[in-house]
């Protein structure tokens, strides 16, 4: 039972490469939604995107887990402050487009961390 939670390297790379091709689509459709958003707000949304990418990318990859582990709680903080504070929140945006675009990035690392904190063996062969 135990070998059905493990993964191999080969294994674990292609899952958080799966779940990055997926969400990273999903989170281009979610913006594809945004048609009232002017471009101040616009630019305002994509750096915030694109840093929060970064962060979860940077779950997978870094050894400098402090500093990715500060870096997380940057980014939860400035997407709860574009769901949670009027001033923060782009015009032109539905409150509905906003809760998705942070729903989807709360699974995307949601299964990203699961997928790094899931134990895997050293050998392919290994069970």
């Amino acid at each position: 039972m135990r070998g059905l939670f493990r993964n191999t390297p080969g294994g674990k790379a292609g899952t958080i490469d799966g779940l990055n091709l997926f969400f990273g689509a999903l989170l281009g459709a979610n913006l594809g939604t945004m048609q009232g958003l002017g471009l101040y707000d616009y630019v305002k949304i994509i750096v915030l995107l694109a840093g929060t990418v970064i962060v979860i990318r940077l779950v997978s990859t870094s050894e400098r887990k402090l500093y990715v582990a500060a870096n997380v709680v940057l980014y939860v903080v400035l997407i709860g402050a574009l769901l949670l504070y009027p001033a923060f929140q782009p015009k032109g945006v539905a409150p509905a487009d906003l809760q998705r675009l942070a729903a989807t990035l709360a699974i995307w690392f949601a299964l990203v961390l699961i997928s790094e904190l899931l134990p895997a063996n050293e050998e392919a062969g290994t069970k």
